[in-house]
């Protein structure tokens, strides 16, 4: 009986199979409906996140600051830092988180800034800010009552100069119709410049002084006393509520009636009737001009919260209209947009994107086959939506810093999907099966 033919022994020359990978990439190539379904959940979070993702200039960052102002009219710096930075200044100090404080006093006013850590809570900082303030009780009497205000932060959308052939107050009328117009139509913050605030300017007439035995101080205490809010008086009970005494008296006419005197006979006499009563803008304001005209800008502004293309639309439809309700001879400019440099940013990012799928398509319809080509070109807008949805998650928006990373990003992926995909190819014709390959 012939003995079985022995088998030779495999050639050392032999190609040998390479090992498998394994991992997460050797798990997605054996259960193949895996990375389907993550594909999917990827296309799905990125084109919803693509639709809640703010669109805005810069990136969003919080101010942790709280400021303090004292206005005190009439007071030099030097009275407002002895009388009013010298009492705050030591029970603002030591409030829990406080990283910086910085104190300023200038001619009728004092204010002190409050530059809190980041990790601060600052609804609480507030509220102990407002306790700390309402503990010194030996400020000024004819000192104002502090102002606490928290800085917020506006993103500037956009800008707006009206002038025309109009006087200043004329002018002026139509720029808090606008404003009050972008505000009621969902524009965040609306700010003006270029206008001068007004002044009433009482003069009085020395001969009538004389007359009726008054001094200018004593008149001017009383003008003082019927033109400020005061304080008047603690009512207790149940609970405790603090009285104050608003004086409403804003107009010449108004000041005007303010009593100065009572005679034996029984007249009294009044502002009006000893002094001239007249309404004036500032001398050493600044004044806008669009030219050679007397103009006002408008400052439209967004907070973080808001979306930066969407208020440049609310604005630009909101302008449109009011050029039809407003006079002809009113000359209304918008510049400065920076939600049209998002859109533009926008733009190249989409372009690019459409461009490196249809070079990747192209290259690798040329050089390999038309299966994996399209895979590998899909990558790229997954990749792309997957990143959206990793923004949105960790509260990032779409603005010029993000845009400039996507750009560069669709780049590289670009790259490396032709260069995976290549290699892909070339081991499967070198005879290896698809999934070896593919590891």
């Amino acid at each position: 009986m012939a003995n079985p033919k022995a088998l030779p022994p495999p050639s050392s020359g032999a190609p040998k199979q390479p090992q498998r990978v394994g991992g997460i990439i050797g798990l997605f190539v054996n259960h193949p409906t895996a990375p389907n379904l993550v594909m999917v959940i990827m296309i799905l979070i990125g084109l919803f996140s693509l639709t809640k993702l703010n669109r805005q200039f810069f990136p969003d960052f919080d101010v942790p600051m709280i400021t303090v102002t004292v206005n005190w009219p009439g007071a030099s710096a030097e009275d407002g830092e002895k009388n009013i930075l010298e009492l705050l200044e030591p029970e603002l100090r030591f409030i829990d988180n406080v990283d910086t404080v910085t104190s300023y006093a200038r001619e009728g006013a004092a204010t002190i800034s409050l530059e809190f850590k980041p990790t601060a809570d600052m609804q609480k900082a507030q509220s102990d800010v407002e306790q700390a303030v309402a503990r010194v009780t030996t400020l000024p009497e004819d000192a104002e009552r502090p102002l606490i205000k928290r800085v917020a932060r506006f993103d500037q959308i956009a800008r707006i100069s009206i002038s025309g052939p109009f006087t200043e107050q004329v002018l002026k009328k139509y720029a808090k119709t606008l404003r009050d117009g972008l505000l009621s139509n969902g524009i965040d913050s609306v700010t003006l410049s270029g206008s001068r605030e007004e002044e009433i300017w009482v003069r009085i007439r020395e001969a009538d002084l004389r007359r009726l035995g008054l001094s200018i101080e004593e008149v001017s205490a009383r003008v003082k006393e019927n033109t400020r809010d005061q304080p008047a008086g603690t009512l207790e009970g149940r609970s405790e509520l603090q009285l104050r005494a608003d004086s409403d008296r804003r107009t010449p006419e108004e000041i005007g009636k303010i009593e100065i005197k009572s005679l034996e006979t029984g007249e009294k006499i009044f502002l009006r009737d000893i002094a001239d009563i007249t309404t004036r803008y500032k001398r050493d304001a600044l004044i806008g001009l669009a030219r050679g005209k007397r103009a006002i800008e408008l400052t439209v502004q967004r907070s973080l919260t808001a979306d930066t293309i969407k208020t440049m639309k609310l604005m630009s439809d909101y302008v449109e209209r009011a050029r039809k309700e407003l006079p002809p001879t009113l000359d209304i400019a918008v510049y400065d947009v920076r939600g049209k440099l998002v859109t533009q940013r926008l733009g190249i990012l989409i372009e690019n994107g459409i461009q490196g799928l249809v070079l990747v398509l192209i290259a690798l319809f040329i050089f390999l086959n038309g299966r994996v080509a399209f895979w590998t070109a899909a990558g790229i807008p997954v990749a792309l939506l997957a990143t959206l949805g990793v923004m949105y998650a960790t509260g990032q928006s779409i603005n010029m810093v993000s845009m400039f990373g996507l750009i560069m990003m669709l780049g590289i992926i670009v790259d490396d999907a032709i260069v995976v995909g290549e290699h892909t190819a070339t081991l499967e014709e070198q005879g290896l099966p698809p999934a070896i390959a593919t590891e």
